[in-house]
Formats: C-alpha cells, sequence, structure tokens
C-alpha cells in the first residue's frame, strides 16, 4: 500500500489542529453528542513564538482572549486579532472572561505552564498546554487530579516525536529495509 507524503509544515498544522479542537470539548460526555458546526470559545495564553503557531492551529474556533505579558512579542496575534480582549495576566483574564472561555490553549515559557493549567483547569476549561508538561513529578501529579475532579480534557504538545524524519525512519524500520531491528536508541 502506498502511503501520501505529507509535508512537515501540513502535518504539524493538521495535528495542532486535532490537538486542540478536536480533543477539547465542553465536558467528556460531549464527545458523543458534540454538534460538529459548533465552535469552542478559546482563550490562548503565550501568543508569541510558537504561540503564533498554536494560535493559528486553533484559528478555524472563537478566539475570545489572548494573553502575552510582552505586547511586542505577541504584536502578530494582537494585529490579526484586533478586538479580542488583550491581557498581560491570565489571571486577570479568567477572572473576567472564564464564562465566555471553554477552553485554553498554553503556550508560555516552561516553568509557567502548571500554574496557568491549573487555574484554568479549576474553572472547568480544557487545556492544551505544550511541552514539557510541568516541571516536577508534584506538578503533573497535581495536575492529573484537577483534571479529573473537574472532568476537563487535557492535552501535551509533543511534536518532537511526530517530525516528518522520525516518521519516515519509523516507516522504514516497520518495511524491513534496515533488516531485523534488535534494538533502537532514539
Amino acid at each position: 500500500m502506498k502511503m501520501k507524503r505529507t509535508s512537515r509544515r501540513e502535518f504539524f498544522k493538521k495535528a495542532a489542529l486535532g490537538a486542540t479542537s478536536l480533543i477539547i470539548l465542553r465536558n467528556s460526555q460531549s464527545v458523543w453528542s458534540y454538534q460538529a458546526n459548533e465552535k469552542l470559545n478559546i482563550a490562548c495564553v503565550g501568543t508569541g513564538g510558537h504561540g503564533w503557531a498554536n494560535l493559528m492551529a486553533v484559528s478555524s474556533e472563537n478566539i475570545v482572549a489572548l494573553c502575552d505579558v510582552d505586547e511586542k512579542y505577541a504584536a502578530q496575534s494582537y494585529q490579526r486579532y484586533p478586538d479580542v480582549p488583550k491581557f498581560a495576566d491570565f489571571r486577570q483574564m479568567l477572572d473576567k472572561m472564564h464564562n465566555q472561555i471553554d477552553a485554553i490553549v498554553v503556550t508560555t515559557p516552561d516553568h509557567t505552564h502548571a500554574v496557568i493549567s491549573v487555574a484554568a483547569m479549576k474553572l472547568g476549561k480544557h487545556v492544551f498546554c505544550e511541552k514539557p508538561l510541568t516541571r516536577t513529578v508534584y506538578e503533573a501529579r497535581v495536575m492529573r487530579e484537577t483534571a479529573v475532579k473537574r472532568k476537563v480534557i487535557t492535552q501535551m504538545g509533543n511534536q518532537g516525536s511526530a517530525t516528518e524524519s522520525l516518521r519516515r525512519a519509523v516507516e522504514l524500520a516497520w518495511a524491513g529495509v534496515i533488516g531485523e531491528i534488535r534494538e533502537a536508541h532514539v
């Protein structure tokens, strides 16, 4: 069976869209009844740099709030959504907008991921968070417990294991091109 080639850019676009907009639902039971044409209200925390890519991945949804501590770094995002409320502090965004947000995308510096994600989950918001999800095992446990308690869906972005080159190497290995593999180090 011949596989259709997908560019790296297209793969990331589809993966990010799937991870953020198809998996994040209003509640875990809605996976069985979610309206196909209903859009999610998404807030993005960290919208410069890689945050821009995540924002574009969910741009087919309703973007209801943007948050970044660096207005200059977030300028591209802010220009793209001039009428969307903007915040420098995620706590103020959640305080003011929580009733209008279904899910948040967290693309901030690593040490802030757990704090922002847990704050959102405590308000019943679904979360897509970039890697690393947390700094410590304790933070990971708190996130898991909060997600279970609040019945929200969470997802960590981990595009590194989905690169075109790694996928191609796996395909070649599965096809037996290099013979029997006894051990692999990745």
